[in-house]
């Protein structure tokens, strides 16, 4: 086991790693805690510790360096909470071969992301998160929230997409965001797998280990690497984990 451990403890380290830096390293996260013989369901649960984990050590690194937007922040966090209690509950109702092949479509979307994704501007001269457009996030970050209850990766694509085009915040700005609806987001819904017996704890603990780390060593020595071609390498081992996975049996 303790191999297993040192796997995962790897793992979490280059999924905090890439997430830091160009974000989609949790699609690599399921394939891989399927592949060691965990049912789909379990796979998705045990991973929401390591995502909890991150959640935490983000969110308090931005409130450290004063990106804070609150009130804004806790609202929309709390709808996206609240569509994803509805998305984890959908989740827990899938079969687990239907919900790999969905998991499988999912990562091959989420390699184009990677791919297209153009980069946000800088600054917005003026936010959109009062009057109608609060309300609006309303509704768009609790159908972001749903989609992440029931599957989560790649829902930090859809967060900081939102927070640009929607409420024209800057990235670190949308960052900030996700980091905290990840956060309140990820405790309940993990705690709905928890009951049911659809996490492997151990296995959980050393994916979250490997996350924190890989977050905080890649933040606080601000590693350089190229991001495109950083983004290429990733979203290639995405589609060669989903095809795999596609035909996993």
């Amino acid at each position: 086991m303790w191999l297993q451990d040192l796997i995962l403890i790897a793992t979490g380290m280059l999924i905090g790693f890439v997430n830091t830096l160009a974000g989609g390293g949790s699609s690599i996260l399921y394939p891989i805690l399927i592949f060691m013989g965990m049912p789909v369901h379990t796979a998705i649960g045990t991973s929401r510790v390591g995502f909890l984990a991150q959640g935490i050590f983000s969110v308090a690194g931005f409130k450290s360096k004063g990106v804070f937007l609150f009130p804004f922040n806790l609202y929309v966090a709390l709808a996206a909470m609240t569509g994803g209690i509805a998305g984890a509950w959908l989740s827990l109702q899938v079969p687990g071969k239907d919900l790999t092949k969905i998991l499988a479509f999912i990562m091959i979307l989420i390699a184009i992301l990677l791919i297209i994704q153009s980069k946000l501007k800088k600054n917005y001269i003026h936010k959109r998160i009062n009057g109608k457009w609060l309300w609006i996030s309303f509704a768009v970050y609790f159908v972001i929230g749903m989609y992440g209850g029931f599957i989560q990766a790649g829902m930090g694509f859809m967060i900081i997409l939102a927070g640009g085009l929607l409420n024209h915040l800057n990235l670190t700005e949308a960052n900030s965001i996700k980091a905290l609806i990840v956060l309140v987001l990820t405790t309940p819904t993990l705690y709905m797998f928890a009951v049911k017996g659809l996490v492997d704890w151990e296995a959980g603990v050393a994916v979250a280990i490997g996350t924190a780390t890989g977050s905080w060593l890649t933040s606080r020595w601000s590693v350089h690497a190229n991001e495109k071609y950083l983004r290429i390498f990733i979203a290639s081992v995405v589609v060669l984990l989903a095809i795999k996975l596609w035909f996993y049996q």
